[in-house]
């Protein structure tokens, strides 16, 4: 009986090796999908906080244009707004385009407007 288990190891061993060889390889597979998956999840995350933070920055931005430039005119305002919004998401390191900024603004704009014109 001895025989036959020494004949029958180093066959038993390559067997062993090789399903172990499998699994190792499915486990890493998964990771590689899990960590793809997870990357995307965080890319989307993220990309939905920055846009919340634009829209709270162009506010502020707006804000600050309205309250500190009173006398200047609303192209002056926008430029002035602009600049702030730019210069805040430049120092929290977010990159978004001139006409992505302009829009946050433009639409923080339009719910002063839409505020105002209810409480008359």
């Amino acid at each position: 009986m001895q025989t036959v288990i020494d004949q029958a190891q180093p066959y038993i061993t390559t067997v062993v090796l090789a399903v172990v060889g499998i699994l190792a390889a499915v486990i890493l597979r998964a990771v590689a999908l899990l960590q793809v998956k997870a990357d995307t999840w965080f890319d989307a995350k993220l990309s939905v906080s920055q846009r919340e933070l634009l829209h709270k920055i162009a506010t502020e931005g707006f804000a600050y244009a309205q309250t500190v430039y009173k006398e200047l005119g609303g192209e002056d305002k926008l430029q002035q707004a602009l600049a702030y919004a730019s210069d805040q998401l430049n120092v929290r390191g977010i990159k978004v385009s001139k006409e992505e900024i302009r829009a946050a603004i433009e639409n923080a704009y339009l719910k002063y407007k839409a505020t105002v014109l209810t409480k008359q």
